[in-house]
C-alpha cells in the first residue's frame, strides 16, 4: 500500500488466475454416431468421391509438453491520464509444464493409436491397403525419402510439442520440419518431387485414396482475457483487469484429410495435388476428458526468477510514483506429474474416439 504522506493514489490493474467453467465434454458413453455433428466438421466434401479403397499414408500425433498464458492491462492509445495517480500496469502469466511422460512412452502410444486408426478404417467398410505392403511399394519409399525420423519439437500459438509417427515411418508433412516458409523449400514445394505430388503420384498408381490422421493431446488449456482485444479495439480501447483461466485436463483433436482421385491431376510431367482442396474432417472442439491423469502438481518457478519478478514489480511501482507508467508482474510456472497408466490409458482411448467419429463424418458420395 502506498504511504498516504505521499498525496498519490495508486492506480493499479487488477492481475488474477482464475480456474476456466468446463467445456461441453465428449460422452464416451454414448455411441460415436450420435455425437459426430458436435464434435466433427468436415471441409471440402465434394472432392470426397466414391474410392472406397484406402492407405493410411500419414499418422502424426503431437503431444503437448509446454502451455503458457499471458495477459495485461493497458491504458489504451486515447486514454486520459490523471496527473494525481500513478497507473500501475499489471501483467501476469502461467506456464504449465508436462512431467513424468518420456519419448519412449510416447512413442508406444502413437504406434498403437496408428495401428488402431488402420483397423478402424477397415472396421467402417472401406478396402484398406495394410501398411505393410504399401510401405513395399516404390511409390510409397519415394514419398518416405521426403521425411525425417521423429520425433521433432513444434511449437504452435503458445504451446509446445513432441511429434512422432510411427515406428518405421517417416515424417514428410512439411508443416512440422519448421522450413515451410523458406524460401529454398518455396521452389522445391513447386518442384513435382516435394512430398504432396509424389504423394499425388502414389494415389494414381497404386489406385487408393491417401488417409492423413493429425492428433493433438494436450494436458492444459490457459485462456487470456487479452483474446477479447484485437484489431482497433485492442490497440486503442483501454483495459483495467488482466486474468487468466485456465485447466487441466488430457484433450484431444485432430483432423482426417483425405487425398482423393478427386483432388490429383496427373499429366506426362507428373502428378499435383493442392492440400486445401483435400476433404478433411476436423474438430470443432476438442474431446476433453474429466478422468484424473496426474498425481499432482507443483511449483517449478526458481527462487531467482521470483526474486527477479519481485524487484520488477517493486521498480515498477516507484517509477510510476515518479511520473512514469509502472508495472508490476505476476507468474507462476506449475510442474504437471502425470500418471504414465492413467495418461496412456485416456489417450489413447480418446485418439480412438477422434477417429471413430472422422470416420463415420467421411463415407464416400
Amino acid at each position: 500500500m502506498v504511504p498516504l504522506t505521499l498525496g498519490v493514489a495508486l492506480l493499479a490493474g487488477c492481475a488474477s488466475t482464475q480456474t476456466a467453467a468446463p467445456p461441453p465434454e465428449f460422452n464416451p458413453a454414448l455411441d460415436a454416431a450420435s455425437q459426430v455433428s458436435s464434435f466433427i466438421r468436415p471441409a471440402n466434401t465434394k472432392t470426397r468421391g466414391e474410392s472406397r479403397r484406402v492407405a493410411l499414408t500419414s499418422c502424426v500425433v503431437a503431444f503437448g509438453t509446454k502451455t503458457s498464458g499471458f495477459a495485461q492491462t493497458q491504458a489504451g492509445t486515447f486514454a486520459y491520464q490523471d496527473p494525481d495517480k500513478a497507473r500501475v500496469e499489471a501483467k501476469v502469466s502461467t506456464l504449465y509444464q508436462l512431467e513424468g511422460i518420456g519419448d519412449a512412452q510416447m512413442q508406444s502410444m502413437t504406434d498403437a493409436i496408428c495401428a488402431r486408426a488402420e483397423r478402424q478404417l477397415a472396421d467402417a467398410g472401406l478396402d484398406v491397403m495394410p501398411h505393410a505392403e504399401l510401405a513395399a511399394t516404390s511409390a510409397y519409399q519415394a514419398v518416405a525419402a521426403k521425411g525425417r525420423q521423429a520425433p521433432v519439437d513444434w511449437s504452435l500459438g503458445k504451446s509446445d510439442y513432441r511429434v512422432f509417427v510411427p515406428t518405421g515411418w517417416t515424417l514428410f508433412d512439411q508443416r512440422f520440419d519448421g522450413k515451410a516458409r523458406g524460401i529454398k523449400n518455396i521452389f522445391a514445394q513447386a518442384s513435382r518431387s516435394n512430398p504432396q505430388a509424389l504423394e499425388a503420384k502414389l494415389v494414381d498408381e497404386l489406385g487408393v485414396t491417401g488417409v492423413h490422421l493429425d492428433l493433438m493431446v494436450d494436458f492444459a488449456n490457459v485462456s487470456s482475457s487479452d483474446e477479447q482485444y484485437t484489431g482497433f479495439i485492442g490497440r486503442n480501447v483501454g483495459r483495467d483487469e488482466a486474468s487468466l483461466s485456465t485447466s487441466v485436463k488430457l484433450a484431444t483433436s485432430g483432423v482426417l484429410k483425405l487425398v482423393t482421385p478427386d483432388v490429383i491431376h496427373c499429366h506426362k510431367l507428373g502428378c499435383d495435388t493442392m492440400w486445401t482442396a483435400w476433404p478433411a474432417y476436423q474438430s470443432s472442439r476438442p474431446l476433453v476428458s474429466s478422468d484424473p491423469f496426474y498425481t499432482g502438481m507443483s511449483d517449478a518457478q526458481s527462487a531467482g526468477s521470483k526474486v527477479a519478478e519481485g524487484l520488477a514489480s517493486a521498480i515498477g511501482v516507484l517509477t510510476a510514483l515518479a511520473g512514469g507508467t509502472g508495472g508490476s508482474y505476476d507468474r507462476t510456472e506449475w510442474a504437471v506429474e502425470a500418471d504414465p497408466t492413467a495418461y496412456e490409458d485416456i489417450a489413447t482411448r480418446y485418439a480412438g474416439y477422434f477417429v471413430d467419429m472422422a470416420v463415420l463424418a467421411q463415407q464416400p458420395n
